[in-house]
């Protein structure tokens, strides 16, 4: 009991110097939140949470905003600790305590971050049905298609993401056809895409023109056009010592011999498609037919291509030879140039004669365009014009 007494009496000193009102054992009256300042408890200090910046703007928690219940006197830190000492002593380890049971000071609650959202909601003016003039307080819509004053649609914006990139185009066109049934078979048992170029006045130039014509083919006038190294042109040869009369009647003669031709491309021509004013006759007959001009590029210095343009012809350039080197090795090798350059610029053109080793490849290789991520189109799909430039 005289130990009981002894710590009595050093509790009533602390509470003396604490100057704190002990109302009973097992409550204890806390200091105002005014008397404890940041300088006595420095568990009042402010800590700011920053956050990241997707999160949302720094948060800094209040002044004094720590819970009641974690305010600890000096009072009650004491008591504690005599009770947990009078504990150790044995048998009055049975008293009951002297405080009630607070939250250990540096087991606070975990930190959440606050998420604020930033939102930019399309903004759209609501007008008086009475006075358009007059708008009414903005209302948020959704990014659709909607309607505005005067009962005009506006449709949503379109994002790049939103649309599809097309597939590059490749278009192929077997030349110097005519001269002989194998290259006629052959070539009719491509795939329709593939246009045909048909040599005037040979044996076979009338059934494949019907043929292809049956099978709604794009078909074209190979016309033989002088080339630089004199070598022979056949029947229906277009040279350069023509006049005006001789060239155009030529050449309507050629086409007149052939049902169902959409087109022409020259046949060799490394010199005649270097001469402006020949090239300028062929294109006064050609749109005069509303017929169109592919240029086999024989000739860098080629001038046909920009005539053609300046007439208002659709035309477009070759791309690629496939077969100047009859191998499969090599054919192969240009018809990847061809996928490669589809690729780069949208489209492509290849031309390719009825050998037997470019048949053959053709009529394996185009069943597997999926996997070269090309497709096969018509000749007439790639061809481009420009109007502006358009000479009457």
């Amino acid at each position: 009991m005289s130990s009981l007494y002894g710590w009595a009496n050093e509790l009533d000193r602390i509470a003396d110097r604490a100057q704190t009102v002990i109302t009973n054992d097992d409550d204890a009256v806390q200091l105002e939140e005014t008397q404890i300042t940041e300088q006595e408890n420095p568990i009042f200090f402010e800590v700011p949470a920053v956050l990241p910046e997707h999160l949302g703007p720094l948060v800094a928690p209040k002044k004094h905003e720590t819970p009641q219940e974690y305010i600890v006197t000096e009072k009650q830190a004491v008591t504690k600790k005599l009770s947990s000492e009078k504990a150790s002593d044995g048998p009055v380890a049975s008293t009951p305590p002297l405080l009630p049971n607070l939250p250990i000071l540096d087991m606070s609650q975990p930190w959440a971050p606050t998420m604020v959202p930033f939102l930019d909601t399309p903004i759209l003016q609501q007008y008086d049905s009475h006075s358009k003039d007059k708008p009414l307080s903005p209302v948020a819509k959704p990014e659709l298609d909607r309607k505005v004053p005067g009962g005009k649609v506006i449709p949503a914006k379109i994002l790049a993401v939103d649309v599809h990139p097309k597939m590059p185009r490749i278009a192929i066109l077997i030349d110097d056809l005519g001269y002989n049934r194998q290259g006629m078979e052959s070539s009719l048992a491509l795939p329709y895409e593939v246009a045909l170029a048909i040599l005037p006045e040979t044996p076979f130039a009338l059934p494949t023109a019907l043929t292809a014509k049956e099978q709604g083919r794009v078909t074209l006038l190979h016309a033989p056009m002088e080339n630089q190294r004199e070598l022979k042109l056949g029947p229906g040869g277009l040279y350069a010592n023509m006049t005006e009369h001789q060239l155009k009647a030529t050449l309507n003669k050629d086409l007149d011999g052939l049902p169902g031709i959409q087109g022409v491309n020259n046949h060799m021509g490394s010199l005649l498609t270097t001469k402006a004013d020949s090239m300028k006759w062929v294109m006064e007959v050609l749109k005069g037919r509303s017929l169109f001009f592919i240029d086999s590029l024989t000739s860098p210095k080629s001038v046909a291509k920009k005539t053609a343009q300046e007439y208002g012809l659709k035309t477009v350039s070759r791309d690629v030879f496939l077969d100047n080197i009859r191998t499969e090795k090599a054919i192969d090798k240009q018809f990847s140039r061809l996928i490669k350059r589809a690729r780069r610029h949208g489209s492509a053109l290849a031309i390719g004669h009825p050998y037997p080793e470019t048949m053959a490849y053709l009529k394996k290789r185009l069943n597997h365009l999926e996997a070269d991520g090309v497709r096969l189109v018509r000749l007439s799909d790639v061809l481009e014009i420009m109007p502006q430039h358009t000479k009457e």
